[in-house]
């Protein structure tokens, strides 16, 4: 019977602890727990009878007897086999990495087909991330942007430094890296709402609406080696991003995203997409 823990119920991991109870029986699967921090991701997971793998820059902070952290540096190469796992949890981690293309394409590079990753960070383009970024370039009015006093908050050795949230993402650039590496995004999930984001897109979402239209109207006669269709199709899918609920209120991002195709495999379809297409 597997030991009880007291994990706090807040932030993000409310919603992320609510996704995973709500999953089926997973026993038979595995599940790469990264950075696994305390362990309460993984919790959940083995509560679901799912084998763990839970990797860490700092292992030492794992809280479960019965769940082992090992180190892993996210910037660097998996200690995982390629194709062996069926889900990936990373929480709070993509946002402290300077190469967020090369970490998803080691998660696409572990997934199975049809693997799932979650992903959690900070949400760079909620409304008032947005405002604070016009006025100060930071995500909140009242924090200076990131500097060397405050952006290094570990470090396990002189090589290997743990930064803050020194590359937050916004969901547009989250969506084209995840689109190159061939995931696609299944559902944008709650998270906490920020009131002030809520009230400052009520008071701006129309010039939201009008300067999105614009864009599209513009920008949709750019590119034209891509077929129109196609090019027409994926630039109206951003538009819908840039005024979603989702994207304007919720502090977090919270995606279920699965794997289609390898990074690789991915790559050359639009490099062909972009030679071979006309018009």
């Amino acid at each position: 019977m597997q030991e009880e823990y007291k994990f706090p119920k807040t932030g993000i991991h409310k919603y992320v602890m609510q996704y995973i109870q709500d999953l089926p029986d997973l026993s038979g699967k595995s599940v790469l727990d990264i950075p696994c921090g305390d362990g309460r991701s993984s919790y959940e997971f083995k509560k679901k009878n799912a084998k763990i793998i839970a990797l860490d820059l700092f292992p030492e902070f794992m809280t479960l007897k019965n769940v082992k952290s090992n180190y892993a540096d996210l910037q660097d190469t998996l200690p995982i086999e390629t194709e062996s796992i069926d889900y990936i949890i990373c929480q709070e981690g993509i946002e402290h990495i300077s190469n967020q293309f090369n970490v998803l394409s080691e998660f696409n590079r572990v997934l199975k087909k049809d693997g799932i990753l979650l992903l959690t960070t900070p949400n760079n383009s909620h409304m008032r991330a947005r405002i604070s970024m016009l006025l100060l370039e930071t995500d909140l009015w009242k924090r200076m942007p990131p500097t060397e006093i405050d952006t290094i908050w570990f470090a396990n050795s002189k090589e290997k430094i743990y930064f803050g949230h020194l590359f937050l993402l916004g969901v547009q650039h989250l969506e084209s890296l995840l689109v190159f590496n061939g995931f696609k995004t299944i559902k944008r999930l709650k998270t906490n709402i920020g009131i002030t984001s809520l009230l400052l897109s009520i008071l701006s979402y129309p010039i939201l609406i009008i300067f999105s239209l614009l864009s599209y109207i513009i920008y949709r006669k750019k590119n034209t080696n891509v077929a129109k269709k196609y090019r027409y199709k994926i630039l109206w899918e951003r538009i819908k991003l840039n005024l979603s609920p989702t994207t304007l209120f919720y502090k977090h991002i919270f995606w279920e995203i699965k794997k289609i195709n390898s990074t690789k495999e991915t790559i050359v379809k639009l490099q062909d997409l972009h030679q071979n297409i006309k018009n």
